[in-house]
């Protein structure tokens, strides 16, 4: 990393500038002027920071009233008056000649908005004044600017750091693009291919060595990582899904796969997020939702394939029925043309949309629906479908686009595969916890398979952390506690992902024992990323106003089904710190007492 920010200072310090000069502009007293006051030096830096800091509640104060304001212009308005709190304060210390019933019903519902509105407006008026003092003594301003410059070329940097690394995320997909077209030209990679695959190499090289230098920067290694979280944040709020590293590289190679025509198949245990990868990628590559079969022993064949249905259709469906039977009609008869051609096409009208009101018609099912209409389709649980019914999807597999495919439950009608056609499928690992099928070794022969495990610890903290920061990446926790308590929170994750996939015993835990060696285990019960999600999102949407402990087990241990992992979850939570002030009674669970609750207060996890 550079010592000077020799990339573009000027454009900083102009920027810069002109900040300065927009604040001086916008924020003054309340007679258009503010006192110019000689300041000591030891007040610059500290002024700085403080007109650093209004700029800001600035904004969110703007952002605030802007968004009331919105809501209450779309709200219908009655004819209750809204009244300022101050009045209502003034009336109840007045209490003798306060009428309540008749100042509750002129109140509007909308009363604490307008409210709202009316303090941040005040709350504002007193910042821009305070800001149009602070921006009219010249040494806080120079050191404001200053501030700035450096800010400014901090998100420079780490701008270009994000920039390298979609650089080489771009340059993997689009190899994989070219390797996945001379797999289905059925070509060899030639020479100049290969000089294409070591250039990209050098590109990945040089970009990496790039951000490593940007990152070298204290500065730039705190904004990068701030926007890390905040692009977290992002992902999280628009679909609860989050591309960390780990499940980029996943991603990466499902859809490597895909491209060269080869069905993906992910196996791991509940709530690893095998279903949501699949579909996360079906929207990110090929723009679609992706058709979906559930996994199921009572499952057919005419569930995947379809079915003669026989009854009402809706008018799209006869529309479509009338567009393909009449396609059909001048494939087989071309010579049919002209005035007859209408007479065809008004008969079969009146037939299949005017009259066909009751009808049998044959409903395609997900996989023929795919085929057709070039999507992906998912498998959720395919271990959980009869061996029978795999079968007739063998030779459906490796298919690709202009490929035939009859479908014998509709007559042996034929299908032409199109383009973006693929087949995903997900399946638990086999254990005693899950009733599923045998799959074939031959089946399985045809699928590209990988198992996906929990996500690493330290991704899933940086996952709980931006869901609790602001849109400006500041961690919105009460205090220090509550921060150790998340981190706690994870490593109690860890923990119990391990015991449930029985990739740890533990002996001491609810049903174990230690003297035959039988350890203890979570039937049903594993802490998710999505467990963990709808634990510190309400936690959160109430301003953290009751500690961690009550959430984790109002949201997560009392939804357990099983008793005995209710109470060994418990359990495993006071062995990482949590429900240390509870009792055994205040859990409300049978079988839990004071003897097995106390015994893991006084456990650690090593």
């Amino acid at each position: 990393m550079p010592e000077k920010f020799e990339y573009f200072p000027k454009s900083a310090e102009e920027l810069s500038g002109k900040m300065i000069e927009r604040l001086k502009r916008e924020n003054v007293g309340r007679e258009g002027e503010t006192k110019k006051e000689k300041i000591m030096p030891e007040q610059v830096q500290p002024g700085a920071l403080e007109l650093s800091d209004l700029v800001v509640e600035k904004e969110d104060l703007l952002q605030a009233i802007g968004a009331s304001e919105k809501l209450l212009k779309e709200k219908e308005k009655g004819e209750e008056a809204i009244l300022s709190q101050d009045e209502i304060i003034e009336a109840l210390d007045e209490i003798e000649n306060f009428d309540a019933r008749s100042f509750g019903q002129r109140l509007d519902s909308a009363q604490s908005i307008q409210n709202s509105i009316e303090e941040n407006k005040k709350q504002l008026l007193e910042v821009k004044e305070r800001i149009g003092e602070l921006a009219n003594k010249p040494e806080i301003t120079k050191a404001y600017q200053k501030h700035l410059q450096e800010k400014i070329k901090t998100i420079h940097f780490a701008r270009q750091v994000k920039g390298l690394q979609l650089l080489s995320e771009k340059i993997n997909l689009s190899e994989t693009k070219l390797l996945a077209h001379r797999n289905d030209e059925d070509l060899k990679l030639t020479k100049a291919d290969k000089k294409v695959l070591e250039k990209n190499e050098i590109i990945r090289q040089k970009a990496g060595e790039k951000a490593e230098g940007f990152m070298n920067n204290p500065e730039v290694y705190y904004e990068v990582n701030r926007r890390e979280l905040l692009d977290y944040r992002r992902q999280l709020l628009k679909d609860g899904f989050v591309e960390t590293p780990s499940v980029k590289k996943e991603i990466a190679e499902i859809f490597g796969h895909l491209e060269l025509g080869i069905p993906v198949f992910l196996r791991g245990h509940l709530g690893a997020g095998k279903t949501e990868i699949l579909l996360h990628t079906a929207r990110k590559y090929y723009g679609v939702e992706p058709e979906f079969i559930s996994g199921s022993e009572e499952a057919t064949k005419y569930d995947i394939y379809g079915r003669t249905q026989i009854g009402a259709r809706g008018e799209e469906d006869k529309i479509k029925e009338f567009k393909l039977r009449l396609d059909e009609f001048k494939t087989m008869c071309p010579e049919i043309k002209g005035k007859e051609l209408k007479a065809v096409e008004k008969q079969y009208y009146d037939e299949i949309v005017v009259k066909g009101q009751t009808t049998s018609f044959f409903q395609y099912g997900p996989l023929v629906r795919a085929m057709k209409e070039g999507k992906p389709v998912l498998i959720d649980e395919i271990d959980g479908i009869p061996h029978s019914i795999l079968m007739r999807i063998n030779h459906v597999l490796t298919r690709k686009a202009g490929d035939i495919v009859k479908i014998q439950e509709n007559g042996g009608e034929e299908i032409k595969i199109k383009e973006g056609f693929c087949v995903m499928a997900t399946g638990n690992i086999k254990s005693v916890k899950y009733k599923r099928e045998e799959l074939d070794a031959a089946f399985l022969s045809r699928w590209w398979s990988s198992e996906i495990k929990y996500l690493p610890p330290d991704e899933t903290l940086k996952i709980l952390t931006a869901s609790l920061i602001d849109k400006r990446g500041t961690l919105e926790l009460k205090d220090k506690e509550d921060l150790e308590g998340i981190k706690r929170l994870t490593q109690a994750a860890e923990e119990i992902q391990k015991i449930f996939s029985g990739e740890k015993t533990d002996v001491f835990g609810e049903g174990g024992d230690a003297a035959r060696g039988i350890s203890a285990s979570l039937e049903k019960s594993v802490l998710s990323m999505r467990d963990l999600w709808n634990i510190v999102k309400p936690w959160k949407a109430r301003h953290f106003d009751k500690p961690l402990d009550e959430y984790i087990y109002i949201e997560f241990i009392k939804k357990a089904t099983v008793p005995k992992d209710q109470i060994y979850l418990t359990q495993l939570f006071c062995r990482f710190g949590f429900f240390k002030d509870w009792d055994a009674e205040q859990f409300g669970i049978a079988g839990l007492d004071k003897k097995k609750l106390d015994a893991f207060k006084a456990k650690k996890s090593k």
